[in-house]
């Protein structure tokens, strides 16, 4: 009788796992994730918690910071010829306000490189980084909107015996910081 007592026992068990398992994680979708990812807050606590500040859209503001990029500047288009020397690595950076969006196009003369599209905030000096877009290609466009004040642009690295060239076309408001 032991054997078939056993077998009854251990899914009783599990039932009862299961239950608790299933109200803890409605407990935690209710009071958590609700209010922190879509503003829906039944209990009052998310609103408590602070969680429902999560879920308000981003406000684009205009920096705070006193920024190097002068008030006024106008919409900008350039196009620089880049040499990533053999075996080496070389970065282009701007300088641009949190908000802004710098539209871009490069490519190579057909070769491969390692690339990390990034930004440095302003003032920062722990070495933090935000990379928008790394992979090796031979060329990549698109248009990034900028989360914080700072330098951002292209660090390329060249792992061939032979310099590759780059030509980069951009579009936007920022100063040209050039090569680091």
């Amino acid at each position: 009788m032991n054997q078939t007592q056993a077998p009854v026992q251990s899914v009783k068990s599990l039932v009862k796992a299961l239950i608790i398992a299933i109200v803890l994680a409605l407990t935690i979708l209710i009071v958590a994730v609700l209010p922190a990812e879509y503003a829906i807050d039944p209990t009052g606590l998310g609103e408590k918690l602070g969680l429902i500040e999560l879920a308000a859209p981003a406000v684009k503001e205009k920096p705070v910071e006193i920024a190097s990029c002068d008030e006024g500047v106008s919409v900008q288009e350039d196009r620089v010829e880049i040499i990533v020397p053999a075996m080496s690595g070389i970065e282009y950076k701007f300088h641009i306000n949190k908000g802004e969006v710098i539209e871009y196009s490069w490519k190579t003369n057909g070769a491969s490189l390692y690339f990390d599209f990034h930004g440095e905030p302003q003032g920062d000096t722990t070495g933090y980084f935000k990379s928008y877009k790394e992979s090796i290609m031979s060329l990549d466009s698109g248009s990034q909107v900028l989360p914080f004040l700072g330098s951002h642009g292209w660090y390329w690295k060249n792992e061939s015996s032979k310099a590759i060239s780059v030509t980069l076309e951009t579009k936007g408001v920022y100063k040209i910081i050039g090569f680091r």
